[in-house]
């Protein structure tokens, strides 16, 4: 079996690299990624030290996916991750990045008839209807209201399936709604296999920790560090809350999906970490506080920014159902080993 990963130098990409060659030890593992991430250039040596053949190139250029090898399956990691990209004048490289290059790598699998999937994101949920959701206001968090009339697709579970995905979602959020639309009519149309996973927030060790990519991973390292750090938002109390989730237990799920690629379930479904693995940023701060420093000031700003929202938590059960899937390292762990990673690797992750 060939399995390609795009966006393979990334924090993603690379764990799936890892884990891949962990559990597939017969499989070859390529990979393309245009290092434009800063600190992706770090994971190449290592990438080539798992035995991974890595290419430089982009899937925004067609012309670079048309030479790459054919292969079984395509993993898609590569993205431009950030809520807040396009709003400073690049709006065409995002779309670019995270449109385009899908199509690139459709075209592909259609040839080759590979298999696709496709890591999509919370961020295709309507902006709206999430600020909407009823919540209860606890001393360090915001919380699901119990017993309150939700919208459609919203539980005290969280955000399932059909929740709204309707304007406004972000360019970031646009762009992958709209791959996730495309990705499926071409597995109708063309009939390879197509999954397609909308992800919550993914953290674990060896994450890059920018603060709109890897919000976990960045406070801790602002705190081992020393860096400032402030709540933003919401009142400025850090009450804003996430739901989580390991890179393994990701890859547990795309593991299934390559082991039966026909199986008559869902073609899009939710992971995430689910209300057991939610933190707000008051509650991270006070794992960073036990963990770290003691002392730490964190300032405050109550004003909100653009495409900010006060909670988002993963529903799963559609996964639990059809795949027996659900996340198994918990929070404490992921945060765990993000501090352990981050006191090993402290000189490399100050060049970040």
């Amino acid at each position: 079996m060939k399995i390609l990963i795009t966006g393979v130098a990334g924090f993603v990409g690379y764990q799936m690299a890892s884990y891949f060659k962990e559990h597939y030890t017969s499989a070859t593992v390529l990979g393309i990624d245009n290092l434009s991430r800063r600190g992706s250039e770090y994971n190449v040596p290592l990438l080539k030290h798992l035995g991974c053949t890595f290419f430089h190139g982009d899937i925004r250029n067609k012309e670079d996916v048309d030479e790459l090898p054919k292969v079984d399956w395509i993993i898609d990691c590569a993205a431009n991750p950030s809520v807040l990209a396009g709003l400073q004048g690049g709006s065409f490289s995002l779309i670019n990045n995270n449109l385009i290059g899908t199509i690139y790598l459709l075209e592909k699998c259609k040839r080759d008839n590979s298999g696709f999937i496709m890591l999509s994101t919370s961020r295709v949920y309507s902006i709206n209807d999430l600020n909407s959701i009823p919540l209860s206001e606890a001393e360090d968090s915001f919380v699901i209201k119990p017993s309150a009339a939700y919208q459609q697709g919203f539980s005290e579970l969280g955000v399932a399936e059909a929740f709204s995905t309707k304007a406004p979602i972000s360019l970031y959020g646009s762009t992958k709604l709209a791959s996730e639309v495309l990705a499926l009519e071409y597995h109708h149309t063309f009939g390879f296999p197509v999954w397609i996973d909308r992800c919550g927030v993914i953290a674990g060790p060896g994450q890059f920790g920018k603060i709109d990519q890897g919000i976990f991973s960045f406070w801790i390292y602002q705190y081992l560090l020393d860096r400032p750090l402030s709540y933003i938002g919401f009142g400025g109390k850090g009450k804003q809350a996430r739901d989580f989730f390991h890179p393994r237990d990701l890859f547990n799920m795309i593991k299934m999906q390559i082991n039966e690629p026909e199986k008559k379930v869902s073609r899009l479904m939710n992971l995430g970490g689910g209300v057991d693995n939610t933190y707000s940023l008051a509650q991270l701060n006070a794992f960073c506080q036990r963990t770290i420093a003691s002392d730490k000031f964190v300032d405050s700003n109550p004003e909100n920014r653009s495409f900010d929202i006060p909670l988002y938590v993963t529903d799963f059960s559609l996964a639990q159902r059809e795949w027996g899937w659900k996340p198994e390292i918990n929070a404490e762990s992921i945060l765990q080993e993000i501090v352990e990673y981050a006191r090993r690797n402290i000189d490399l992750i100050k060049k970040l």
